[in-house]
């Protein structure tokens, strides 16, 4: 069977499986009805459409949804596809200089309804507190959800869309507003930014709002919840990194400075008057002083074989200590100098326990009660 697969992929797309696709990918797919397996070369096909440059569209009126979720999906498809006013207006970019104009029409739309909320923050009418901001679930429960995914073929041309879609994406008419959001960074590994294919298919085919679960993995405590096993949940609620980034702290050394930071709309984006990753990275390091390592022993015993092992989470790494964050890798120390620096805070505090309960009185002790 996967031998047939492999041959159906390589002769619809010209490329062979990436690693560990079936084991991750297409044994799910196989697990349903005979008749769903028909459909299965059509998903290999979107699969190796998809792109590292993804924005999510949304905000589209009531009037495109109705009770057939077939029916709201192809209002969606007619307009995304046909309209030539949508594709003139938001994929259309007339130079001021030359006059002459650039289409930047993505090279794949994905597009995926369900029944109700799916993943969800919060039952109807509740409100939930996330960073300072009030999230209120409104719809009714029986509601079509709707995710649009647009692929394109540069960052450049991503870019341009999206702010094409922020200058015009009011309707004045039908007072509404059509609403992109940068996903890229669910789908590349936050140290190396290596595109992966099999996270962005579960981002594209969850039933999750790529803006609730953009929030999400920037939070930990941010219950999002849902009843859909099937939709491999587990796999996208945390910041993707991939294999080789996660087990090497060379990896992590040499990617530091490429690093994500979370920012003042709690997205993982460096702040927008940063072009980079490394611009923001170089002035936090001015800011803050580096850690002094001289006492600690350059051959001291290290518990964990990374500096992810080391902190609480991924974000803990990049936010400073102003914030909160004891875990703070200051971007001049190396690999090996942060592992060391907080290996000896470690050890302290284990030192400090053990002495603790040395001294303790036995008589103080609730184990020596009763």
């Amino acid at each position: 069977m996967y031998l047939i697969i492999s041959q159906l992929c390589l002769a619809l797309t010209g490329a062979t499986f990436p690693e560990n696709v079936f084991e991750d990918i297409l044994f799910y797919f196989l697990q349903g009805q005979r008749k769903r397996r028909i459909t299965l070369g059509h998903k290999v096909r979107d699969f190796h459409k998809m792109t590292p440059f993804q924005l999510s569209l949304s905000g589209f009126p009531q009037e495109y949804y109705s009770d057939d979720e077939y029916d709201t999906l192809n209002k969606i498809k007619k307009l995304l596809g046909y309209s030539r006013g949508f594709n003139t207006t938001f994929f259309t970019k007339t130079s001021a200089i030359s006059g002459i104009k650039h289409i930047m029409k993505p090279v794949f739309i994905s597009f995926k309804t369900w029944k109700g909320e799916g993943l969800k923050s919060a039952p109807r009418g509740l409100a939930l507190r996330v960073g300072g901001e009030i999230f209120v679930s409104d719809l009714p429960a029986n509601h079509n959800s709707l995710k649009i995914i647009l692929y394109f073929k540069s960052l450049n041309d991503m870019k341009a869309v999206d702010s094409l879609f922020r200058q015009k994406g009011f309707n004045e008419k039908k007072k509404y507003t059509l609403k992109t959001l940068d996903i890229s960074w669910m789908s590349k590994c936050v140290f190396c930014g290596d595109f992966m294919k099999q996270r962005s298919e579960r981002v594209r085919k969850s039933c999750t709002d790529p803006e609730e679960l953009s929030r999400y993995c920037n939070n930990a405590s941010y219950p999002l919840t849902g009843n859909r096993p099937h939709e491999w949940d587990s796999y996208i609620t945390d910041v993707p990194i991939c294999t080789c980034c996660r087990n090497s702290k060379e990896r992590q050394g040499e990617n530091r400075m490429n690093m994500l930071s979370r920012n003042g709309e709690n997205f993982a984006t460096p702040p927008s008057h940063f072009e980079n990753s490394q611009e923001y990275h170089k002035l936090i390091a001015r800011m803050y002083l580096k850690p002094d390592l001289s006492h600690i022993p350059k051959d001291i015993k290290l518990d964990w074989p990374t500096p992810l092992d080391y902190s609480l989470t991924y974000w803990d790494l990049t936010e400073p200590p102003s914030h909160g964050s004891g875990w703070f890798w200051h971007p001049d120390l190396s690999a090996d100098e942060y592992m060391r620096y907080h290996q000896h805070k470690r050890n302290l505090s284990l030192e400090d326990v053990i002495n603790e309960m040395d001294t303790r009185d036995p008589a103080d002790s609730w184990m020596d009660s009763g």
